[in-house]
């Protein structure tokens, strides 16, 4: 059995089946970049939207608190003020 030798015609046609196959992995390649690219891109906006929704919460209840204890300061502020006034009555050398 004699082997068989391939001519130009033959390595063309292999040298272009190749290429051809190089291309097709190239384009699947890059189809899979941009897949991960746009999977990665929602995951990051899931994830930045649950975190406002998250602070939103948080910043919320830290208002309220804000609110509440603004409310405690002026009361204080009132009694403090008309403490003072007392005092300053009682120290008065007029008594």
């Amino acid at each position: 059995m004699e082997p068989e030798f391939a001519t130009k015609a033959d390595l063309e046609v292999a040298k272009l089946k190749l290429l051809e196959r190089v291309e097709a992995a190239k384009l699947e390649v890059l189809e899979r970049m941009e897949a991960t690219r746009l999977e990665s891109s929602e995951r990051m906006e899931r994830t930045e939207t649950t975190l406002l929704k998250e602070f939103r919460k948080w910043a919320v209840r830290f208002e309220a608190i804000v609110r509440v204890n603004e409310a405690s300061v002026v009361g204080f502020n009132a009694r403090l003020a008309s403490l003072e006034e007392r005092v300053n009555d009682l120290e008065s050398p007029q008594h």
